[in-house]
């Protein structure tokens, strides 16, 4: 029987509670088990995610830095793309995450970052800049 597997866009409570209420789930599985499948497949579309990170104004922001520790403690691609000219500054923020230096990125303009996030395929890039946002689509997220 197919385990539920969450939507592109889905909230980590709305596809859980979804999880929850699949009928093949009710009928295959005990309360607790259902929830822990449903968990561990969220967890699993997780682990498939590209995301990346502006510098200035996000991952060096208190929130943002959180964030990004956040998903990579939950096994996601983290990347930093940002406008800077060269990466120097950002080096000892990426280290202290674990971010490797083959995945930060200065582009040296916000045309080239957006240029370079879909080149990557970045599944959600998180940035101060709504400009970037709004030429990234549904894959920007303010912060």
């Amino acid at each position: 029987m197919p385990i539920p597997t969450p939507n592109k866009d889905e909230s980590k409570n709305d596809f859980i509670k979804r999880c929850m209420l699949d009928h093949t789930m009710v009928s295959e599985y005990e309360i607790s088990q259902r929830n822990a499948i449903c968990q561990d497949s969220f967890d699993t579309k997780l682990e498939a995610q590209k995301i990346s990170f502006d510098y200035d104004g996000t991952l060096s922001t208190k929130q943002g830095y959180e964030k990004a520790n956040q998903l990579i403690n939950k096994g996601v691609e983290v990347y930093i793309i940002s406008a800077r000219e060269n990466k120097e500054g950002m080096l000892e923020r990426a280290k202290k995450l674990g971010i490797p230096e083959s995945k930060i990125y200065a582009t040296g303009s916000n045309k080239a970052k957006v240029e370079k996030i879909k080149e990557l395929r970045i599944t959600k890039h998180y940035d101060n800049n709504p400009d970037v946002i709004k030429q990234l689509g549904n894959i920007g997220e303010l912060i």
